[in-house]
């Protein structure tokens, strides 16, 4: 009888445990969900509370969730213009995951925006490696290259972003103020545009 009642326990207790697993484990996705909602909505500073939340309470988080969380926190911070905080995240994420492309981009055009077009190479240049099909890492390094002086590497990645996504990279010239005009002549001259750097200064969004 008692071994009985021994085991009744113990089968409670495991599916107590499991049950409040299963309920954390349903808790967390719902605020990393949140999370990212928040961040759609441009709620920055409310989604780094989120996530820093989701960090704290959870300690059975994988590697992959947490880089991603880092990233996103970084990401948070960047759009908050606190660039500082922005590369330590980053930099966290990319501890965890040193070939995590999209937060390799991240930290490169945090350096883009303050001219460090060197320091970016480095990321953007690993990132490439990893996916040589992601449009934001083949503009940026155009952006990057230009602004070096590098016309040839310029020229070609930006050849290459046209090839990856036409429509993307229109957007990203015109959000520099470029006209239709002055984008279809780029596309059937790309020295046109290499001509005056000062014009691809801006184009780190």
């Amino acid at each position: 009888m008692r071994i009985i009642k021994i085991i009744s326990y113990a089968c409670l207790l495991f599916f107590f445990v499991f049950f409040s697993r299963a309920i954390s484990h349903s808790d967390l996705n719902k605020k990393y969900f949140q999370a990212g909602v928040l961040i759609d909505k441009n709620r920055y500073d409310k989604a780094i509370i989120l996530y820093k939340e989701i960090l704290r309470e959870s300690s059975n988080l994988d590697n992959h969730k947490i880089s991603r969380i880092y990233n996103n926190i970084g990401y948070s911070y960047y759009k908050l213009n606190d660039l500082d905080s922005a590369l330590n995240y980053y930099k966290q994420a990319l501890k965890i995951d040193d070939n995590y492309v999209v937060c390799l981009n991240n930290v490169a055009v945090v350096f883009l925006n303050q001219k460090k077009y060197t320091e970016s190479l480095t990321y953007l240049s690993q990132a490439y490696t990893q996916n040589v099909n992601n449009i934001k890492v083949s503009f940026n390094l155009f952006v990057a290259h230009a602004n070096l002086k590098n016309r040839e590497y310029a020229k070609l990645y930006l050849e290459r972003a046209f090839r990856i996504d036409k429509d993307y990279t229109i957007k990203r010239l015109k959000s520099n103020g470029l006209t239709d005009r002055q984008i279809k002549k780029i596309q059937n001259n790309l020295n046109t545009l290499l001509e005056d750097t000062k014009k691809v200064l801006l184009l780190t969004h």
